[in-house]
């Protein structure tokens, strides 16, 4: 017989076009590795498992000799030849595996058929129907005539026969109510999700494994602070082999705490905002500072950290001085969880808890991982109960989790408490709060932040200080800044509706500031509380709940070094923005206004952090919020998650979920013809290299703000750009000064 080359995808074009030999060599060398660097770190994986996985390795991808599947890649390949074919069922080579696995020759006993036969009939997730004697005519024509080579190539005996009673194994999936098998299954089909994807993008599955994070946070510790770790960081790193929550006040180190509490172990650091992954990940990167970090041998890329978010590759582009090629390599790396550490938005790694087509790959990775949450209490109460959700089932599989926090609902603990009540390990519990070093004078007044004689003190105190104003919504905060700049010159405004380029510029510009000689006044949204490392002399700021001020106190004194003799933070309640408005509120009414009544108690003075801990504590206490909105949103998401249907969802609407759903990328009208933009477009349409479209995507999107489609769209505002999808013109104004100027269709308001 003529030996032919089985191709396992179209691309790189040919001569670099890898075959399904190459394909799955990659893959079992990625699983070698990965076996050598995690397998103790994977405590439910049995000897047995590994052996089920090489299997599921070795025989995912033989449907793929199909020759109705060859020629198809031979068309896309722009090859003439092609194979004969008996029959052209187009017919998925995943089910077609499934019939090449010998059970009976491997030894496989009933449990483990339905695993391995599910791991490879849907290690590509498509919601399709195999047709049974599609899928059987295929194997007989069109893979048993090529058994020998098969054999040769993938040093695997096939079935002779196509037993079509193979497909019955995988007509009704194996769920989480199976217990013992459901956790089986997900390390096995989960970790052939990993090898098969790492595989394909080129890069390796496990990068950097025998580093550890908490060496080098020691070292840190060491240069820094001469080896002293305070009781929060020891505490954590006493505890690494339990579950961590802790509450500690804001600078004592959280970050450090929570990389000494990961040490040697695969790790993920989660954040609710892409601004404070980005400044994390510099911290944690910069040689001058922790300096977690190692180039590629072959110094296109960066292995021990990765970041991830939905923007991440622009602020690496931005950011490294690395060519497209590189970037996109050290892009995927950490897209396919390969760095010994990550850094991410919980909407890149805990989605698993909706049981979305494709979830496997996810819950996997976090089974030999540890997971940080930072700041629970900063996410709205439906992704905390996903983010609960996700912990819970997190130990189940064999992995840890720390919650680490400035504020903790009471009652977001207790249902944590609650779901672990059967778990692996346990929970090590510790709040750390040091009155030692008071850094806050607040004092609360029942007047408007826009009031004149508000403005003069704003502008008074900036001859002579640097002085920091965070108003609720963006509207409020551009009404603050026309005021004030107006009379001080020495004025800024930062908020989340400037473009790309311009909000930038402006997140520099204010940590400089901060950080550099000087006075002045910069006016921002509550954009600034948890994302941005400054520290302001004096705060001015409208209410909000009691753990957003606390996080905007945080920008005030944030080491506690300057006096406090006078006020330095003043809080007004009246004519506030963003608040009781129904759907348009920033807040919850329930917290919002407790949040208020709490305030009023404390009209003046020193404010120290204990009192701000009995604060929270009595803002979310169970009994109190019993029948709110807030809680039973809460405790209704989680019953849900906890009864979620299974394989019913796709990845993504799984991730939109966790996302602004309705925010598309618009450039406002006035950029319209703008030179720059306009040879971005040329050059995209013209090239064929993909590196040069995406650097000359990324230069349009530079221009982009958010805006709400369904809004826009509805008043008519939405045009879309040329040629390329998903990108719009909206017919709106825009100052470089001031941002965007359409206040109706962008979505958040608040930030």
């Amino acid at each position: 017989m003529i030996v032919l080359i089985f191709f396992a995808k179209s691309s790189p074009p040919l001569p670099h076009t890898e075959t399904v030999q190459q394909h799955t060599n990659a893959l079992l060398k990625c699983y070698e590795e990965l076996k050598e660097g995690y397998a103790a770190a994977l405590p439910l994986m049995s000897e047995r498992d590994w052996q089920l996985l090489r299997w599921a390795v070795q025989y995912h991808d033989v449907g793929k000799y199909d020759a109705v599947f060859q020629n198809k890649i031979l068309k896309a390949l722009r090859v003439e030849q092609r194979i004969k074919t008996s029959c052209n069922y187009n017919v998925n080579h995943n089910f077609v595996s499934v019939l090449a696995i010998p059970f009976k020759e491997l030894g496989i006993n009933d449990e483990e058929k339905r695993i391995l036969a599910q791991a490879v009939a849907y290690h590509h997730e498509r919601e399709i129907i195999p047709d049974k004697k599609q899928v059987k005519q295929i194997y007989v024509e069109h893979i048993l005539p090529y058994r020998e080579q098969i054999k040769r190539e993938l040093e695997i005996d096939i079935d002779e026969k196509a037993i079509a009673y193979k497909l019955e194994l995988i007509t009704k999936r194996i769920e989480e109510s199976e217990g013992e098998i459901f956790r089986r299954y997900v390390l096995i089909k989960g970790l052939l999700h990993r090898l098969d994807h790492a595989a394909s993008a080129h890069v390796l599955v496990e990068l950097a494994p025998e580093m550890n994070v908490g060496e080098y946070v020691e070292e840190f510790v060491s240069r820094k602070f001469s080896g002293r770790k305070n009781e929060l960081q020891q505490f954590t790193q006493q505890n690494q082999d339990k579950h961590v929550v802790v509450v500690a006040q804001t600078g004592m180190g959280k970050t450090e705490a929570g990389l000494l509490w990961l040490g040697e172990a695969k790790g993920f650091f989660t954040l609710p905002l892409r601004v404070s992954i980005n400044a994390m990940y510099q911290r944690i990167t910069d040689k001058s500072n922790i300096g977690f970090t190692r180039p590629s041998e072959d110094g296109t890329g960066e292995e021990a950290t990765g970041l991830l978010h939905s923007t991440s590759l622009d602020y690496l582009h931005d950011k490294l001085e690395a060519d497209d090629e590189a970037l996109e390599k050290i892009h995927s790396q950490s897209r396919e969880y390969a760095n010994k550490l990550v850094i991410s938005t919980v909407d890149q790694i805990l989605k698993f808890p909706f049981f979305y087509l494709g979830f496997e790959k996810e819950y996997a990775t976090v089974a030999s991982a540890k997971v940080v949450i930072d700041e629970l209490q900063a996410y709205d109460p439906r992704i905390a109960a996903l983010i609960i959700r996700a912990l819970v089932l997190i130990d189940r599989i064999g992995g840890s989790f720390m919650i680490m926090t400035a504020t903790l609902p009471d009652f977001y603990y207790k249902a944590l408490s609650k779901e672990m009540r059967s778990s692996r390990i346990p929970i090590a519990y510790g709040e750390f709060i040091d009155d030692r070093i008071a850094r806050h004078h607040v004092e609360i007044k029942e007047e408007s932040i826009l009031d004149a004689h508000v403005i003069e003190q704003i502008i008074l105190d900036g001859k002579d200080y640097k002085v920091l104003v965070i108003c609720n919504t963006v509207k409020r905060a551009r009404e603050v800044y026309l005021q004030v700049k107006s009379r001080d010159e020495n004025t800024r405004l930062l908020h989340s509706r400037f473009i790309k380029k311009d909000r930038a510029q402006l997140e520099q510009d204010i940590i400089e500031f901060a950080a550099g000689e000087g006075n002045g006044i910069w006016v921002t949204t509550q954009l600034v509380e948890a994302s941005l490392d400054i520290d302001f002399d004096r705060l001015y700021t409208e209410m909000s709940t009691l753990d957003s001020q606390f996080q905007r106190y945080g920008r005030c004194n944030r080491k506690g070094i300057k006096a406090i003799t006078e006020v330095n933070i003043r809080i007004y309640t009246k004519d506030v923005s963003g608040v009781n408005q129904g759907s348009k509120s920033v807040y919850h009414k329930d917290i919002y206004n407790r949040s208020l009544q709490l305030i009023e108690q404390h009209k003046t003075g020193v404010l120290l952090e204990s009192v701000k801990q009995t604060m929270i504590a009595a803002l979310y206490d169970e009994a109190a919020l019993e029948k709110s909105e807030f809680k039973d949103m809460f405790d209704t998401t989680l019953e849900e998650l906890n009864n979620y249907p299974m394989y019913g969802m796709s990845k993504l609407d799984a991730q939109k979920i966790l996302r602004d759903i309705q925010e598309i990328q618009a450039i406002p009208e006035c950029f319209r013809g703008d030179k720059v933009i306009e040879n971005a477009l040329e050059i995209w349409k013209t090239t064929k290299d993909k590196r040069i479209k995406r650097q000359q995507r990324r230069i349009i999107e530079s221009y982009t703000v958010g805006v709400n489609k369904y809004l826009a769209e509805k008043q008519g505002l939405l045009t879309p750009f040329p040629l390329i999808h998903g990108l719009y013109y909206v017919d709106a104004d825009y100052s470089k000064e001031t941002g965007f100027l359409v206040q109706s269709v962008t979505a958040p308001m608040f930030l």
